[in-house]
């Protein structure tokens, strides 16, 4: 299908994004000094699996795009 390669590319730089924005606002999170407030830690947890999940998401779009380039 020659329509998976842009879909590809686009997710990857979505992806790409939202990892930046999500590590932005844990960083802001972590500057704050509220991950152990009681109202952010479960934001704080929240940010964490969100980055690992987008990240996870980045890195399999990459492996599909390199498959459609070499294969």
């Amino acid at each position: 299908m020659n329509n998976e390669e842009p879909i590809l590319d686009e997710a990857m730089d979505n992806l790409k994004e939202a990892a930046q924005r999500i590590r932005a606002t844990q960083n802001r999170v972590l500057a704050s000094g509220l991950v152990d407030h009681p109202d952010y830690g479960e934001l704080s947890h929240r940010l964490s699996a969100a980055l690992a999940m987008t990240e996870a998401a980045f890195v399999e779009a990459r492996r599909r795009s390199e498959q459609r380039s070499s294969g």
